[in-house]
């Protein structure tokens, strides 16, 4: 996925993107903030890490990236976001639950 922020963009994988998308809505619903590590793909599409400033005037979009990565690389990092969107916000997610992963095909309209 590409994540889109207010200067710039970055590509991460799916299920890193959208944790980090669900942890910021749930500190956006609850007046939060904090600052997350997570783990992007440079230009140079190298790994790397970027930190984002995350809270309730965070403006964030996602889009599919056709030759990104889609696999699950940092299951410790996706599990760490989710905690910390269920932590901050109980009903966001169940204690169990195993995000779905979304049809970024999916047609609209």
């Amino acid at each position: 996925m590409s994540l889109h922020y207010t200067s710039g963009t970055v590509l991460m994988a799916d299920d890193v993107c959208e944790a980090l998308l669900r942890y910021a809505q749930a500190l956006a619903s609850s007046q939060g903030s904090d600052v997350v590590t997570v783990p992007i793909i440079d230009p140079e599409r190298e790994d790397a890490m970027a930190e984002f400033l995350l809270g309730p005037a965070s403006q964030l979009f996602a889009t599919p990236e056709p030759d990104g990565p889609t696999t699950s690389s940092h299951p410790d990092v996706v599990a760490e976001l989710y905690r910390r969107t269920r932590a901050t916000l109980p009903t966001a997610l169940p204690e169990d639950s195993n995000p779905v992963a979304v049809d970024w095909d999916l047609e609209l309209g």
